[in-house]
């Protein structure tokens, strides 16, 4: 359900923002200021799928799961569950972690876009662009890979979601392999929005050392935070490196288009209000 929710609140966002562009934009100024001025959501939105799993040769993925099998054969998973399980307190803050990190990734496209607008500053609506594009991704990559996987939750509190589970054997290794669950489990999907919105925020502000610090401090916070409520010390370290991999794939592609001002490539995607295609260029 917290999936499904966050889900129709960016695609309301996707909607109010592009009735936003239209309302400002008439036919023939379309072409020349929406796609030729502005990199828009959908901004090549295909080839950072794709690159997101090829960046840095496939190594966040790689490392994801190969971390992820470190830390349960080591222990540390069950460790740091039992941590936390012992102290309620910790469980207690990790409760408005988890909602925060829920919320931010909606509303920060939002903040970024309509600041742009009224500051008259091109970055931020760019950057706007870039954040709602990272998560669709982030969103889209993680949702089958818990799908798949089906990790066993730690238990760790008890809610409409999750039971605090006592008395069990290590259970950290448990994967009901298609259990078809895209809410709950490998890898967490709060930590790699919290990264990839970071990441992107890193390269398209990547001449400020302090936005930088900010962004990486509040994903180390959300990621830290999930694994005091609803997840393993591993489903944050995967979802960590994934989210990385997606936003440095999004913010790169969005920051060529700064530093250039131009899209040099071939094939993208697009969406107005009124319609939708591919553009190809020759």
């Amino acid at each position: 359900m917290k999936k499904i929710v966050l889900l129709l609140s960016i695609l309301c966002i996707f909607q109010f923002y592009l009735a936003a562009e239209q309302k400002f934009l008439d036919e023939e100024a379309l072409e020349q200021s929406y796609w030729k001025s502005s990199p828009h959501i959908f901004h090549n939105i295909g080839w950072n799928l794709l690159n997101s799993f090829t960046y840095n040769y496939g190594l966040n993925f790689i490392g994801a799961g190969f971390g992820t099998w470190v830390i349960i054969d080591t222990g540390l998973d069950w460790k740091w569950r039992n941590t936390v399980f012992d102290n309620t307190g910790m469980a207690n803050v990790g409760g408005p972690v988890m909602a925060v990190g829920g919320i931010v990734p909606v509303i920060t496209p939002m903040a970024f876009y309509f600041s742009g607008k009224y500051l008259k500053d091109e970055k931020m609506k760019i950057a706007a662009s870039a954040l709602a594009q990272t998560v669709i991704l982030t969103m889209a990559v993680q949702s089958p890979l818990k799908m798949i996987t089906g990790r066993r939750d730690p238990g760790l509190v008890n809610n409409s979601f999750y039971s605090r589970i006592e008395d069990e054997e290590n259970f950290s290794g448990v994967f009901n392999w298609f259990n078809m669950d895209f809410i709950n489990g490998w890898p967490s999907g709060h930590t790699a929005n919290a990264f990839s919105a970071a990441a992107v925020i890193s390269e398209i502000y990547h001449d400020n050392v302090w936005v930088k610090i900010g962004a990486f401090a509040y994903a180390v916070f959300i990621g830290f935070g999930t694994t005091m409520h609803a997840h393993w010390a591993s489903e944050a370290f995967a979802g960590a490196l994934i989210g990385y991999a997606i936003g440095k794939t999004v913010g790169k592609s969005y920051r060529k288009f700064l530093d250039k001002g131009e899209d040099e490539s071939p094939v993208s995607l697009y969406v107005t209000p009124n319609s939708a295609g591919v553009i190809i260029r020759l």
